[in-house]
């Protein structure tokens, strides 16, 4: 009688359902954090109407990202997944709720920098679970649907936005607000049905409810005896990372400059193509055409990622998303970027931001960390690379408006190139590994 290791049963239907929940908040988080994107062209004529009012509204969410993502990550680490898993997004339901009836821009930050403290929390949570229950061998693929769910949840956005607008004119960005909330409460009504992660129990002493788990999606699988999972020991506390200080610096580096121009662009890529002429069916239309190149990008790396490796895959994509953005920049020496122009820039950096660091920067920490710490350094990093969202919301609408577009393509090629450096440097290459 066949005996498997947890990590090599394969594909359930247990796997998808934990994939789809897992991917639900994540789905959520692309909605939410897409809304300000849109909400800005109505805003900017009301309490937004300086460019420092901008940048410290865009970056209100994920300041409180940042801190939701260390604190929960820490605690998920120390009391379990499902505990914190599947009530964290009630806080985000409450304040994005909130957030739709702001009136100035103190009570708009503290709304939404309350929204992101629930939003953060999730973050080390739902990759943690879909790092301990995936198969060792296509587990970068699951990984990658799951952070692929953020682009499905921006594009959902986008959707809805459209018919907001042409009904409720200015009072749109209200609405957008207040039906986002009604996806994390779905999210948490599902979920709590969800198994504690068999290698979370097992670090904590009880093996015998992780056998009950893994035996449960062996036997879907058609296998009789599996072996429960094998952890490293230790203790769970942010003392033990010290032993990891190469590698938090390299995750937590690598994701903070994706995310300096990722978020940097993405946020005001709406008002870019505004200022270049159009309506808002028209723009929102363009913008989401920028979710093509998105796409393409992401199909390569589900399609490379567990053949050519991580590193590999990182590495091009920084490589060439620093080049593009450079040859653009040097192409606006002569004269200002038309629409097409900006349009194939932007898209050109989603391509290859999604073959590589947009899932590779957030798939690494949960497989390069052992259990015992696995939520805590995937909260520490999420919160560096909130960091780096907050420096590209921030730092953009002020080089727009004190400078022009090519300072800002060689602000944000700059964090490429860091990116790029330090995953040649420090980036281990964990392809069909297993996880302890």
């Amino acid at each position: 009688m066949e005996t498997v290791a947890f990590d090599q049963i394969g594909r359930t239907r247990k796997l998808e359902v934990i994939t789809i929940l897992s991917s639900m908040g994540v789905f959520m988080d692309g909605y939410a954090l897409s809304i300000f994107s849109s909400a800005y062209l109505f805003l900017g004529s009301s309490f937004l109407n300086r460019a420092i009012y901008v940048s410290f509204a865009a970056s209100s969410i994920y300041i409180g990202m940042f801190a939701g993502a260390i604190v929960f990550g820490r605690i998920s680490d120390a009391v379990g997944r499902k505990r914190i898993y599947t009530y964290d997004l009630i806080l985000t339901a409450l304040f994005l709720a909130l957030t739709g009836f702001s009136g100035d821009l103190t009570v708009f930050f503290i709304f939404q920098l309350l929204a992101g403290v629930g939003i953060g929390a999730d973050y080390p949570i739902s990759s943690s679970i879909q790092a301990e229950f995936s198969p060792r061998k296509s587990r970068g693929r699951y990984l990658i649907f799951n952070i692929f769910s953020w682009t499905l949840g921006s594009i959902a956005f986008y959707a809805v936005s459209i018919p907001l607008v042409i009904f409720s004119g200015h009072l749109a960005w209200r609405l957008m607000y207040i039906t986002a909330a009604a996806i994390p409460l779905i999210v948490v009504t599902l979920r709590r049905s969800m198994p504690e992660s068999p290698y979370w129990l097992v670090k904590s002493g009880d093996a015998a409810s992780a056998e009950v788990i893994v035996s449960g999606m062996a036997h879907e699988s058609g296998y009789e005896r599996v072996t429960v999972p094998e952890v490293q020991k230790g203790k769970t506390s942010f003392r033990e990372l010290r032993k990891y200080v190469p590698l938090i610096m390299f995750t937590s580096i690598a994701w903070f400059a994706y995310d300096v121009s990722s978020y940097g662009v993405w946020n005001y890529t709406p008002s870019l193509f505004v200022s270049a002429g159009g309506t808002y069916t028209g723009t929102i239309l363009a913008t989401m055409l920028e979710e093509i190149p998105v796409i393409a990008g992401t199909l390569l790396c589900l399609y490379s990622i567990d053949r050519v490796g991580r590193k590999s895959l990182e590495s091009l994509g920084f490589a060439m998303a620093g080049i593009s953005l450079l040859a653009f920049a040097f192409i606006s020496l002569r004269s200002a970027l038309p629409f097409a122009y900006v349009f194939m820039a932007f898209a050109m950096m989603h391509f290859f931001h999604n073959i590589g660091p947009t899932n590779i920067t957030f798939l690494y920490p949960v497989e390069i960390f052992p259990t015992r710490i696995r939520a805590t350094a995937m909260g520490i990093s999420t919160a560096a690379s909130r960091i780096g969202a907050i420096l590209g919301v921030f730092a953009f609408p002020i080089l727009l408006s004190n400078l022009s577009l090519k300072y800002g393509l060689v602000f944000f090629a700059l964090f490429e190139f860091i990116g790029l450096t330090v995953t040649l440097i420090l980036a281990p290459e964990t392809t069909g590994k297993p996880i302890m």
